[in-house]
């Protein structure tokens, strides 16, 4: 129990959902989906500065690019805001070296979003079609390691399915 809040947990469940038909936003709260839409393209840029979407209005970051969160999980020389190499970081340039969320880190790495774009268009018979957002070598680097962690896309019969593998989720705030 991380948080000291109390923890239900369960292992290995699973749920489909059919995005022709219905969309899996499953929450108690109302959704601010341009925090959604600007957290997701923040992703998809490979951004780690958490200033980028408070400045948008988005907080969700906020708390942990903070000083108090940065230094109590050892991150004492990372500049307020920077998150480290997390979601973004990993899908655009896995496998760099990160040093901080002002660097330019064109070309470097595994651009792991367009490798699966490439191969869905290229190769959709592919079964190598992943993305990756858990770097064990990445982690003690991280504000925090990533929940929703891998995805693996799947093309048949001219339709596109993913897997997603979440090894975390608070489902009063949504999944």
């Amino acid at each position: 129990d991380r948080t000291g809040v109390g923890t239900l947990s369960t292992f290995g469940r699973q749920m489909r959902f059919d995005l022709r038909t219905t969309f899996p936003l499953l929450t108690t709260k109302r959704t601010f989906w341009r925090g959604v839409v600007e957290e997701l393209l923040w992703f998809v840029r490979g951004d780690t500065n958490a200033k980028h979407l408070s400045d948008k209005g988005v907080k969700i970051w906020d708390a942990n690019g903070s000083r108090e969160f940065l230094d109590k999980r050892g991150l004492v020389h990372r500049e307020e805001g920077d998150l480290g190499p997390v979601y973004g970081f990993q899908w655009r340039h896995f496998g760099a070296k990160y040093v901080d969320m002002h660097t330019d880190y064109k070309g470097q790495g595994v651009d792991q979003l367009a490798e699966c774009i490439k191969k869905i268009k290229e190769d959709p018979t592919d079964r190598r079609i992943l993305l990756s957002a858990w770097n064990p070598a990445d982690l003690s680097q991280m504000a925090l390691p990533p929940c929703h962690m891998f995805c693996q896309f799947y093309v048949a019969n001219g339709e596109l399915s993913c897997l997603m593998y979440q090894r975390s989720c608070d489902m009063g705030l949504g999944v």
